[in-house]
């Protein structure tokens, strides 16, 4: 059954339009909100020592990198809850996490382009990864146990054209490297009469340098206690790929002409039994 949510306001004081859908044991739902702003909007409230902070002092507190992407979405959160207690779930937060702030990142002439454009540019001097690169692969409650698989993901099912119950495509963060590339985590929710399947996807282009996809697939059919997940990572520089500069804009178009460099398959097996 597909509940839709009407606008509420969550208590970060933002307004979240919200869908959901529940698909056997699993209530899977998102929301969408707008922009992280890039200043404190309650200065007064986030002063006092209360924890009651607006979301751009949350990811101040909470990260450690000195600059965020141009576009952050801090309530575009994608949720997939078992009955029985197990989570899934996929947020920015949790993804800018896994942004180096220690390792030497593309040092090329755009880098300090970037840096400059920046309204503290001494402060984004500091060594971080200025693409914002993530191999973040999603949130997991704590019940959940990894395990190595060598079991696919059933590709030829998902090219079935059977009845799409529930769709979205959720952008969480995105910068354009200042005009020289982009940097982009964004997640898709599919899901079928008989099994659901989600995309989270890095893509990672920077102009006459680099391309990078960083994705994990996660795949569960109904009936079955655990989620498959793989994550692949792929990459080539700008000059060894056989397309035109053009070509390399979306994601789509380029992705499949990348050399994979990793892939890991793993089983995740959610907790069903009842307290």
């Amino acid at each position: 059954m597909l509940e839709v949510t009407d606008d509420s306001v969550d208590a970060g004081r933002y307004t979240v339009n919200a869908k959901s859908i529940d698909f056997g044991p699993w209530h899977i739902s998102y929301n969408i909100s707008c922009i992280l702003p890039s200043v404190c909007s309650t200065k007064v409230v986030c002063e006092r020592d209360d924890d009651q902070f607006c979301q751009f002092c949350i990811y101040c507190k909470q990260l450690s990198i000195p600059h965020f992407p141009d576009m952050v979405f801090p309530k575009n959160i994608l949720s997939l809850s078992h009955k029985h207690g197990s989570r899934i779930h996929f947020e920015p937060l949790d993804a800018l996490r896994r942004v180096s702030c220690r390792t030497e990142a593309i040092e090329v002439a755009c880098a300090e382009a970037w840096q400059e454009a920046r309204p503290d540019a001494e402060k984004a001097k500091k060594t971080f990864d200025w693409t914002f690169s993530t191999d973040y692969k999603g949130t997991l409650s704590d019940d959940i146990i990894i395990q190595p698989t060598d079991e696919m993901i059933n590709i030829e099912l998902l090219k079935r054209r059977d009845q799409i119950l529930f769709y979205h495509d959720l952008t969480l963060f995105e910068d354009e490297l200042h005009d020289h590339g982009i940097s982009k985590l964004s997640v898709k929710i599919r899901v079928m009469p008989t099994c659901w399947y989600v995309l989270l996807r890095h893509f990672l282009r920077v102009d006459e340098v680099l391309v990078r996809a960083q994705e994990t697939r996660m795949f569960h059919m109904l009936n079955s206690d655990y989620v498959l997940r793989e994550y692949t990572l792929r990459e080539a520089r700008s000059h060894e790929i056989k397309l035109n500069v053009y070509q390399m804009k979306e994601a789509d178009d380029v992705i499949p002409y990348l050399p994979m460099k990793t892939r890991t398959m793993e089983k995740l097996v959610v907790n069903t039994k009842s307290d």
